[in-house]
């Protein structure tokens, strides 16, 4: 199983930061790169703060020194739902696709029931109805 401790080395950012390879390993037994889900940057908005470069702890984004801005460098190593970025921004400059996508590729998928065949053993009882481990969303 791929892991980001396993994942290739392929540069480093502008602060010299290594940069791996994020996008090879599947979320949920899917190819990262089939979802369509990685920042945005409205440079309209940007105050080239650098917040979501320097915290982005998977390197999705770079700096571009000539240019003097940020960029989403890598997008398909940002991990799928994470809004971490935007939540931190402080004029509002990055947007993600709508999370209902995401909760669609869970259900498609079958992540709650695979999650909780993980968790499972912790727990004293099931707690999760049969229609959470079954639906998809063609039930709803």
């Amino acid at each position: 199983m791929s892991t980001p401790e396993s994942s290739e080395v392929i540069g480093k950012d502008s602060l010299g930061r290594i940069v791996k390879d994020l996008s090879k390993i599947p979320w949920w037994g899917m190819d990262r790169k089939e979802i369509e889900w990685y920042p945005s940057i409205d440079y309209n908005k940007c105050a080239t703060c650098g917040i979501c470069f320097v915290t982005c702890g998977r390197r999705v984004f770079d700096f571009d020194v000539k240019d003097k801005k940020v960029l989403v460098a890598y997008p398909y190593n940002c991990m799928v739902a994470c809004q971490t970025c935007a939540n931190l921004c402080p004029t509002g400059a990055i947007s993600f696709p709508d999370p209902s996508y995401i909760k669609m590729l869970v259900a498609k998928n079958k992540v709650v029931k695979k999650a909780f065949e993980i968790i499972c053993h912790l727990l004293e009882e099931d707690n999760l109805s049969e229609m959470e481990t079954k639906t998809t969303p063609e039930d709803e």
